[in-house]
């Protein structure tokens, strides 16, 4: 399905003015997936809806761009009473207009992914993890023209023991997927067992995944996400990690050994304050800037209802800190979110733009940065770029490019 607007030309705007105009793309879990236009002229902006479609299953949940082949990857969470959810590929017009390439079954509950290449072998994989039923799917992926095979392997994680917040923790709960920076090591975030999973994937078939030595985390932590981040004075590698049920963020030092990673925790701080309980406005999404100075943290300190704030202010909350050549973190600013519970959100390429998704009220808001202070302009100041409310509650805001 598209929208009327959908015949909306990107290419004659770029010609007019190339630096004026970006696009995105925007899921919501009601099974849209929105293509979305900002325009900058001189001292205005505007954010629209250009098309919409719902080939990607009726609950969207994470986007994962191909930007040289013009393929997006939009992996379907299901809905109950489902049983599966699905893996979809998607070709890019370019008005910016998606079309279905292809389809195959994919674990239910599936709310993070990661697509890659392989590097070395050109072998391309696609892993997806889910929450509430908490597994892994493996893929590997055909052609680099949106081709899908199905699922390779699925891992159900073994859980160890319930950790100390009996509502979120009684067993395994997977959140986020991501490589790293060796692209040897798939790592997966598991909320409910206080850890995150490291897996070798095997470089000519992608599946087998073969599970090695985790992160163990402070006992309630509950990681969400996490980024590695290279000091560029010493090499040094670190990984970010943000607690949602504890509300701290972490930031390890990382060595690779024989057969894996080790770590050693080198600081944690509170990301929005010290004064909120625990469990009461918990973290969602961590970045790092793209000049790798600055680490920003999504929470959901005035949308979550268990919150002593709740609802008192007109936004939620992002969080900047500066990255400290040791790896450790200082807080910058404590900025608008522009809505409730953002649930994801992305910086641009030139880092000078992030699009906050927000899963309450169903908008995708664009900020403008400040690259050299890190800060996020404030409305009062401009730096509100765009606004737009769609269909459903927004899970992923995805820049393209």
């Amino acid at each position: 399905m598209r929208s009327p607007i959908s015949h909306f030309v990107l290419p004659t705007l770029l010609v007019l003015s190339p630096s004026s105009a970006s696009q995105l793309f925007a899921a919501h879990s009601d099974g849209n997936v929105s293509t979305l236009l900002l325009t900058e002229n001189s001292n205005t902006s505007s954010l629209i809806v250009t098309s919409v479609t719902a080939d990607c299953g009726p609950n969207p949940a994470t986007l994962n761009l191909d930007y040289q082949n013009r393929i997006l990857y939009c992996l379907d969470r299901g809905r109950a009473p489902g049983t599966e959810g699905s893996l979809n590929s998607l070709r890019i017009a370019a008005d910016g207009s998606l079309s279905i390439v292809a389809r195959v079954s994919a674990p239910f509950s599936g709310v993070a992914a990661e697509f890659f290449d392989d590097g070395e072998t050109g072998v391309r994989g696609y892993i997806s993890t889910s929450y509430n039923r908490s597994s892994i799917g493996v893929y590997r992926l055909p052609d680099d023209k949106g081709g899908l095979a199905e699922l390779g392997q699925i891992i159900f994680p073994q859980t160890t023991a319930a950790g100390p917040v009996a509502a979120r923790q009684d067993r395994s709960y997977l959140h986020g997927v991501f490589l790293d920076p060796t692209r040897k090591f798939l790592l997966m975030t598991d909320l409910g067992q206080d850890r995150i999973r490291v897996f070798r994937y095997n470089q000519q078939t992608i599946a087998p995944l073969v599970e090695l030595a985790p992160l163990l985390t402070p006992p309630g932590c509950g990681p969400r996400k996490a980024v590695f981040w290279t000091a560029p004075e010493t090499g040094n590698l670190f990984l970010f990690v943000n607690g949602e049920l504890d509300q701290r963020v972490y930031s390890y030092q990382v060595d690779y050994k024989e057969g894996g990673l080790e770590w050693s925790l080198v600081d944690d701080v509170v990301s929005v304050s010290k004064d909120l309980p625990v469990r009461t406005a918990p973290t969602s999404e961590i970045a790092v800037t793209p000049d790798g100075r600055f680490v920003i943290v999504s929470n959901r300190d005035v949308s979550f209802a268990a919150s002593p704030v709740h609802r008192s202010r007109s936004s939620d909350t992002l969080s900047v800190f500066s990255i400290n050549a040791n790896g450790t973190l200082t807080p910058v600013q404590h900025a608008p979110s522009g809505g409730y519970s953002p649930r994801q959100f992305m910086i641009n390429t030139n880092g000078d733009k992030i699009a906050v998704g927000h899963q309450n009220n169903n908008t995708v808001v664009i900020w403008k940065r400040d690259v050299e202070t890190g800060k996020i302009v404030g409305e009062e100041d401009g730096g509100m770029l765009g606004i737009v409310s769609l269909s459903g509650p927004v899970v992923f805001a995805q820049w393209y490019p």
